[in-house]
């Protein structure tokens, strides 16, 4: 007779980090359109969207730290990344930015304050798993524009 699995396997570091992303992308599109304050989002997003069951499956649990500081950094910092993420979208040509809808623009603050702030993780990585975000929720270029945009931000955030 065999034994029943008891011991749950521990998510990869990446997995958590890329669930945090993700987490973080959500709570600043929230905070975006209700204007809700970071510690509420973060202590709401933790006890209630960690690592919740989406299809009967167990989403990985996001790395919290990641999580909370890139809430924190989009939410209290605002102000600095949205002129860095305006500047970088303009059309080739144009002053005016590209117009962007709420929830990209969520993926391209989260993208640029982490760019900007979190200077020890290889920006290769950051901007993939945002693209990738940016893949889960749109079928069109958004996923290319997320690429040009967060490129261009690290160019001048990381020069």
């Amino acid at each position: 007779m065999s034994e029943p699995l008891q011991k749950k396997e521990k998510s990869s570091d990446v997995a958590m980090r890329r669930a945090a992303r993700l987490m973080a992308v959500q709570a600043v599109y929230q905070h975006l359109q209700q204007g809700e304050d970071a510690p509420h989002l973060v202590a709401e997003f933790l006890a209630h969207r960690a690592g919740m069951v989406e299809d009967g499956e167990q989403m990985v649990a996001p790395d919290a730290e990641l999580f909370k500081n890139l809430t924190f950094d989009v939410v209290q910092r605002l102000s600095d990344l949205q002129p860095i993420v305006d500047k970088n979208r303009t059309a080739k040509g144009n002053d005016a930015p590209v117009a962007i809808e709420p929830l990209l623009n969520a993926i391209l603050l989260c993208g640029a304050a982490e760019l900007a702030f979190h200077q020890r993780t290889d920006f290769p990585i950051i901007i993939s798993d945002y693209v990738e975000i940016a893949k889960a929720f749109y079928e069109g270029r958004e996923a290319g524009l997320v690429n040009a945009i967060l490129d261009g931000i690290r160019k001048v955030v990381r020069p």
